[in-house]
């Protein structure tokens, strides 16, 4: 019986194994034979496939990390295949440490912020050089290969980085939204290569950021947003520098504070915290980038 049952869950498995092969085949990975030589491997060592392919020099485990993310519909960019920028480590490489670090912070948000009925959140900074555009856009791409329909919203006007970041035309953004020169449906645009995450531009570079940011077209516009999107990100400008981040996180109602080390400082931490207080968003936490 024991031996029965041992067979039965060989043969479960083994489908799993030949659709890894089949997606290492189809991205040029392993040849043929290369195919034989993993079975062999596998039989003699009884290690899982990738392991196998591994062990004999046939692939990286990157590649093994890919061919299982695509097994598993889970949106992973290919470098060289992608005009994302190398700094958005969630989507090249989302099994690495800092990729997990990104997860952990999600997995914080949606417990303390998300989950409670909330839909947008500010990514500031004390002043400009900390990362915190990145730590956005990452933090985007993690929610959208979690299955969230995510919405990042490029409202640095100061220093709009989403555009590049993305590898996309900032021809139009948010600045056409606040304007009235275009809708959030004809501004945003939807990231191919990572499913249910779609990026608005700032735009062209308004010469009265703060003013167009503290109308009602930006409430508004996050009230459609929350029709359409469950996790709305609003990368922002360095609080101690413009008073664009108050506005913002007045109209999330919550925001999470990005510094780096060796660099902010406590003081200028504990300011920007001051400067918030009056608008009544809730601080969600603090983020360290080394």
């Amino acid at each position: 019986m024991a031996s029965s049952n041992l067979a039965t869950a060989r043969k479960s498995i083994a489908p799993a194994h030949r659709r890894i092969g089949a997606l290492l085949m189809e991205s040029g990975k392993l040849g043929e034979h290369d195919l034989q030589r993993v079975t062999e491997y596998q039989r003699r060592h009884g290690v899982r496939f990738g392991e196998a392919a591994v062990a004999l020099g046939l692939t990286s485990e990157a590649e093994v990390q890919a061919a299982l993310a695509r097994q598993f519909n889970y949106p992973v960019a290919r470098r060289g295949e992608s005009a994302l920028s190398p700094m958005l480590v969630s989507a090249y490489q989302p099994f690495d440490a800092g990729a997990e670090a990104i997860r952990v912070l999600r997995s914080e948000l949606t417990l303390r912020w998300f989950d409670r009925g909330h839909r947008a959140i500010a990514i500031t900074s004390a002043r400009s050089g900390t990362g915190s555009s990145t730590l956005a856009a990452n933090l985007a791409v993690s929610f959208a290969q979690l299955g969230e329909r995510t919405l990042l919203i490029d409202a640095n006007f100061r220093h709009p980085a989403q555009h590049w970041l993305f590898g996309l035309l900032a021809d139009a953004g948010l600045a056409e939204v606040l304007v009235g020169r275009g809708s959030l449906e004809e501004t945003c645009l939807s990231i191919p290569v990572l499913e249910g995450l779609a990026v608005l531009c700032a735009g062209p570079v308004p010469p009265n950021p703060h003013e167009l940011l503290s109308g009602r077209p930006l409430r508004q516009l996050l009230e459609q947003a929350q029709q359409r999107f469950s996790v709305i990100i609003m990368d922002t400008p360095a609080a101690l520098q413009y008073a664009d981040a108050q506005i913002i996180g007045a109209r999330t109602g919550g925001y999470l504070l990005v510094s780096r080390r060796h660099q902010t400082r406590v003081a200028d931490a504990r300011a920007t915290m001051a400067r918030f207080a009056p608008t009544g968003a809730i601080p969600l936490g603090a983020v360290v980038i080394d």
